[in-house]
């Protein structure tokens, strides 16, 4: 009971020393700008939360757009089943061999062009002798000449220098001359000739046909022993 006595005490003179204090000066309408203030940061802070969202954000610019390159289409080839391949040539195929000359009678007269100076005689074309080899057997070689004529000299071809035929011979009867035309490694075009039997000009003894793919040596195959 003491206790609660002293306790009412304190608080009569705690209330007492408020009443007496001195009041601080303060302007008027004090209370109200604060009461105002603090509405107005409220509503703010309320507006700020409820445009986080209703608002629509705005978004930043894009970067541009890259094209980039085409992609490459690889096409793979079919042949239909109706399309028969042609057949590589075998190695054991045989070859077309020609081991002598063509009769005369039975080549094609032609004609060469104008201004060649090849039309001297009479000009025939062996279509079986077109792209075939030959090879110099005379042994002092034989002479290349630019038209069909003993008359006109040309460089030497030594023994075992190789010709391809063009198909064409040139035979004059007046003065006996055969000649043969061929081409050379340098891809010029050359007569080959003489008189007609001689066994020294004549191209039909100066010249044999030349096979090269028959006379090269083959390569050796390797035989492997397996150990044991």
């Amino acid at each position: 009971m003491k206790k609660k006595r002293n306790f009412g005490i304190l608080i009569l003179i705690a209330l007492v020393l408020v009443a007496c204090s001195p009041k601080p000066s303060q302007a008027p309408g004090f209370i109200f700008t604060v009461v105002a203030g603090t509405q107005t940061a409220a509503a703010y802070q309320t507006e700020m939360a409820e445009s986080l969202y209703t608002s629509t954000p705005t978004l930043a610019t894009r970067r541009p757009t890259i094209t980039p390159y085409p992609t490459g289409t690889t096409f793979v080839f079919v042949p239909s089943p109706s399309i028969t391949p042609t057949p590589l040539p075998s190695a054991t195929s045989t070859p077309r061999i020609r081991t002598e000359w063509p009769d005369w009678k039975t080549g094609d007269v032609v004609r060469l062009p104008s201004g060649s100076g090849g039309n001297i005689g009479t000009n025939k074309k062996f279509s079986d002798l077109t792209g075939l080899m030959v090879k110099v057997v005379r042994r002092n070689g034989v002479a290349l000449r630019s038209i069909p004529s003993k008359a006109i000299g040309g460089p030497m071809e030594e023994q075992g220098s190789a010709f391809t035929l063009t198909g064409i011979m040139n035979k004059n009867p007046e003065l006996g001359w055969l000649f043969a035309q061929v081409i050379a490694a340098d891809g010029n075009t050359y007569w080959i000739g003489g008189s007609e039997g001689d066994e020294n000009t004549d191209p039909t003894h100066a010249l044999t046909f030349y096979y090269p793919y028959l006379t090269a040596s083959p390569t050796p195959s390797l035989t492997v022993t397996p150990t044991p």
